[in-house]
């Protein structure tokens, strides 16, 4: 019986097996403390973790630099926390390191950022200087975020601030390669910051801050008339905004997504609904170049036969639209993929919730949320904003944990990947990955290794792309005990 699965196994999985090569490995043991931050770093191609530095506590706080076969190079203690002292986060820019620590001062009622700064070769060249001051926020804490430019030789850190009937307003921190913070000022926008949702933020390699907003003009969304997605483009330089309205006529946009290339030509893309908010049937893309002009503005339905998988000829007749797709979250690609020709790949997921009620051991009543992340939608957009192809990754994912679930999209030197966790049927659960070409070929899927063992928690959002071809990827094993990061070569 054992020999007959192992051939469905290999069937099943053919023609390639284990086709990705591991080109680093970081293992740490139940013994180990585990990092909660893991950046790469350029310069050396090692990567630098940061987190509790033992696993008797977590108030001393430590960054450790590995070289570039993961090899642990130094180690420093940076911070003890206290209750009132939160770490916002770390990042890396050219040689620089940097973390950053936030404190509530009870007295002053204000919060306090700090940053400390070292080199790659653990020398350290700032302690406890301020970066920032702001008013007290809910629960005393500051929520700072930042973003790195395409080139990834500028580092935006930013701070939404609270201000409830006040215009949005927003604190931002330009820091360059060389270190030096260069700029810091205010982005203000007209808009109420009770209507207005800032929905992405990205930042140029000039150093030029996008935004990409949703302005409501109702409390409650009837028509698409109620409210409207906006991109702000704001020149650090003038400070001064250009606003470019993104819309689709009648229709509800119901997903969209920007990003910004290395020209500053802006690329807009996303879903679109005949009848609602929380469905999907066809595409919107809109291209703006850098002197400010809209070159291109289109709405594509989607084909009957692309529909056809999904619903019958007397559904699509009646103009039923598809339900609980929703674009792809991803905070290294923010939901759109850049074609070199100016084109677009867009990656929409099932996603839904469904609950079981259950007695427990003691007899009481327990409600449990499932969560479920099936289908994938791949939809390539030309540059003219007509459907080229759409293709569909057929997965089911469900699980009480949200974060295991899901995907990690990383683009190779001549195909897209898509690495999920998975468990095929009467198989155990694996690490396996799919991959769609320029011509939207899909592969069938495919395990990424052969050592993925039982227990196993893999969490896609913490992966990363690091080159051209490739990727950083995280789990744990052994129920959380032991976790492993790995450098992986696509192929």
């Amino acid at each position: 019986m054992k020999k007959l699965l192992f051939v469905v196994w290999l069937l099943y999985f053919s023609p390639t097996l284990f086709a990705q090569e591991i080109l680093s490995q970081l293992e740490l043991g139940s013994r180990d403390p585990k990092p909660d931050y893991c950046e790469y770093i350029t310069e050396d191609h090692g990567i630098i973790t940061m987190g509790p530095m033992s696993t008797a506590s977590s108030r001393n706080i430590g960054i450790v630099k590995y070289d570039a076969n993961f090899k642990r190079q130094w180690i420093k203690e940076v911070v003890e926390l206290n209750p009132r002292k939160t770490v916002d986060f770390m990042a890396v820019i050219g040689e620089h390191i940097f973390v950053f620590v936030s404190e509530f001062v009870p007295r002053e009622k204000v919060i306090k950022t700090f940053y400390y700064k070292y080199n790659i070769n653990g020398k350290t060249i700032a302690t406890d200087e301020i970066l920032a001051v702001y008013p007290n926020q809910q629960e005393q804490k500051v929520l700072l975020e930042y973003q790195l430019s395409p080139n990834k030789k500028k580092l935006l850190i930013y701070k939404n601030l609270q201000n409830r009937r006040e215009n949005e307003q927003l604190l931002y921190y330009l820091i360059d390669d060389t270190g030096a913070l260069v700029q810091n000022g205010e982005i203000k926008l007209k808009y109420s910051d009770e209507k207005f949702t800032t929905l992405d933020l990205q930042v140029s390699n000039k150093g030029n801050v996008f935004l990409l907003g949703k302005f409501y003009d109702a409390s409650y969304v009837r028509t698409p008339l109620d409210y409207k997605y906006l991109v702000i483009d704001h020149n650090l330089q003038t400070e001064k905004d250009v606003e470019f309205p993104i819309n689709a006529g009648t229709k509800f946009i119901t997903n969209l997504a920007f990003r910004i290339d290395r020209e500053e030509n802006i690329y807009v893309a996303g879903f679109y609904s005949n009848k609602g908010t929380d469905k999907i049937i066809g595409t919107v893309f809109q291209k703006i170049t850098p002197e400010n002009k809209i070159i291109t503005n289109v709405s594509e339905p989607f084909s009957e036969a692309f529909l056809s998988r999904f619903l019958s000829n007397n559904q699509i007749e009646r103009g039923k639209e598809l339900n609980n797709f929703y674009m792809h979250s991803n905070p290294h690609d923010h939901g759109i993929v850049l074609r070199s020709d100016g084109g677009v790949l867009l990656a929409a997921e099932r996603y839904y919730v469904t609950t079981q009620n259950y007695r427990d051991y003691y007899g009481y009543w327990v409600t449990r949320n499932i969560y479920h992340y099936d289908e994938v939608i791949l939809t390539s957009i030309s540059p003219d904003g007509k459907i080229e192809w759409q293709e569909m990754i057929d997965k089911n994912q469900s699980g009480e944990v949200a974060q295991q679930l899901s995907f990690f999209s990383a683009v190779g030197e001549s195909a897209m990947y898509l690495i999920y966790e998975y468990a095929p049927r009467k198989m155990k659960t694996t690490l396996c990955y799919n991959t769609v070409n320029l011509e939207g070929k899909v592969t069938q899927i495919k395990p990424l290794t052969d050592d993925y063992k039982w227990g196993n928690e893999f969490y896609p959002h913490s992966c990363d792309q690091i080159t051209n071809n490739e990727v950083l990827l995280k789990f744990y094993e052994n129920n959380g005990k032991g976790m492993q990061i790995w450098k992986v070569k696509l192929k």
